[in-house]
Order: C-alpha cells, then structure tokens, then sequence
C-alpha cells in the first residue's frame, strides 16, 4: 500500500488515501496519534505542487 492523498471528513478528522500496489485497490485509513504531521501535510499538499496539468 502506498499514500496517495488526504481526505478530510465532515467532521474534520483527517484519513490517508492509499493505493494497493499489486492490485490498485483504494483505501481510507484514519490518521494515527503519532503520525508524522509533517509527512501528512507534504501529502496534503501533493496535489498543489503537482496539479494534472500544466501552469503555464
């Protein structure tokens, strides 16, 4: 399983998106207390510093 995003809930609480490497299954798994907050937010941030398309 690798990270691929963040989702944040209704309700504020944070999950990290996952893709399954052998098959490319999607899931959600809640964020743990000792979580680096530093890693989820560079995670976070991903689809900022890489959008889809070109800036020009």
């Amino acid at each position: 399983m690798e990270p691929i995003g963040v989702w944040v809930k209704r309700d504020g609480e944070w999950a990290v998106i996952h893709r399954c490497t052998q098959c490319g299954a999607i899931h959600p798994n809640r964020i743990a207390g000792d979580d680096n907050e530093w890693a989820l937010m560079s995670l976070a941030a991903r689809p900022l510093a890489q959008p889809p398309w070109p800036i020009d």
